[in-house]
């Protein structure tokens, strides 16, 4: 605060009745003091956290928690470790997890995968994810055979929690997970609470808006548009005072629509012939969204999988730096379409360490969110048709 010297100097002592002019002079102070301070505190948001590093998180596998990988983490300015917690991993694999983590110093998270289950999907194949009316999907698997009237053609091996049988599986698997976890860990991360991918059949993997579109539904569906956000809260009430972040996807953008739906431009071609990116996507996206973060006032985190999702193309804004995509589109979707923003330092961003996280750690930290975190496990995105008796 350069200018209290000034004003000190300006001039004479101004004296308050009955106060020595030093004490006269830090009353005058004091308003102007205020005003600043509170000017401070008045900062658009996302601009304080821009000018903070965000937190750095690792996601990796189980196996891969070594004393020397957390010891090297902790050197490449890793803050916090987020390991993958499934089935695999018992009670005394996880007690060493949480030791070598937490013994040198880094908060320990856990990630466990959702909607994305191959044994769900085996079990319970009426559970899983439709492929919508369109069957843009095909030119990814040419030759796939064509459902009669009374089939119906899933996305295996994705098992959303928007049925309410599978919303009950999930929330008991996740209980079961959680118990083996000792003391010691900070938070957990969802992924994977949208639907599955291609829901509408257009064949884009970012494509999670719709459940059942237009085809026979194969299980109870839940009504309304607010499974994640009821999934968190139960999740909540099981997983103690610990943190619990949901972990989203971005919808269909405007450049993966048809070139005769781009006045003719050029694009990804990701949703084939539908033109739905611009129409009925973000206004189901902006309300499935606003019911999550209206019942979660926490971090949500947001999946920037630029190779995961086919997001390689650079003249289309592909490649590591695709995650700029990825928050422009939540910055312009929501309030286009009757949503609020969010500020940025709310979001977790997920990159792939693909040779050049370092650049997207960067760019995450300049967009001002309040975590990034570098996947070193792979978060898999894709689906297999499989066709079932609708029955």
């Amino acid at each position: 605060m350069h200018w209290l010297p000034q004003i000190a100097e300006s001039g004479p002592a101004v004296s308050v009745a009955g106060l020595s002019p030093g004490r006269s002079l830090r009353l005058l102070l004091f308003p102007a003091m205020f005003v600043a301070s509170f000017a401070a505190q008045q900062l658009p948001p996302g601009l304080e956290q821009a000018n903070r590093k965000p937190v750095q998180i690792v996601l990796v596998e189980p196996d891969a928690v070594t004393s020397a990988a957390v010891s090297e983490w902790k050197k490449d300015g890793f803050n916090a470790v987020a390991v993958v917690l499934d089935e695999r991993t018992g009670e005394a694999a996880c007690r060493e997890i949480t030791r070598k983590v937490s013994g040198d110093g880094l908060d320990l998270y856990w990630w466990i995968e959702v909607a994305r289950n191959p044994n769900l999907a085996a079990a319970h194949p009426g559970w899983m994810a439709s492929l919508g009316m369109h069957e843009d999907w095909r030119k990814n698997f040419p030759g796939f055979p064509q459902a009669n009237a009374s089939e119906v053609t899933k996305a295996f091996p994705w098992v959303p929690i928007n049925y309410c049988e599978a919303f009950d599986a999930h929330l008991e698997r996740v209980e079961r997970l959680l118990k083996r976890a000792p003391p010691g860990w900070r938070g957990l991360l969802l992924n994977d609470l949208q639907a599955g991918p291609s829901s509408c059949g257009c064949g884009n993997l970012q494509c999670r808006w719709a459940f059942d579109y237009r085809v026979n539904a194969t299980a109870t569906k839940l009504e309304g548009d607010d499974a994640a956000a009821r999934f968190i809260t139960e999740v909540r009430k099981r997983s103690g005072n610990k943190a619990v972040i949901p972990v989203w996807t971005t919808e269909c953008e405007e450049v993966d629509l048809p070139a005769e739906k781009r006045q003719g431009r050029s694009g990804t071609g990701l949703c084939g012939t539908v033109g739905c990116a611009t129409g009925t996507c973000p206004g189901a996206f902006t309300r499935q969204w606003s019911a999550l973060t209206s019942a979660h006032d926490g971090p949500v985190g947001l999946l920037a999988l630029h190779t995961a999702f086919r997001r390689t193309q650079t003249e289309f804004g592909g490649g590591p730096g695709w995650l700029t995509n990825a928050i422009a589109y939540l910055d312009k979707t929501l309030p286009a379409n009757g949503g609020r923003a969010i500020s940025h330092d709310r979001l977790w961003i997920v990159v792939e360490d693909t040779g050049k996280a370092a650049a997207s750690r960067e760019l995450a930290s300049k967009a001002g969110v309040g975590a990034v975190i570098v996947t070193r496990a792979r978060i898999d995105q894709s689906y297999e048709p499989r066709t079932i008796s609708a029955k």
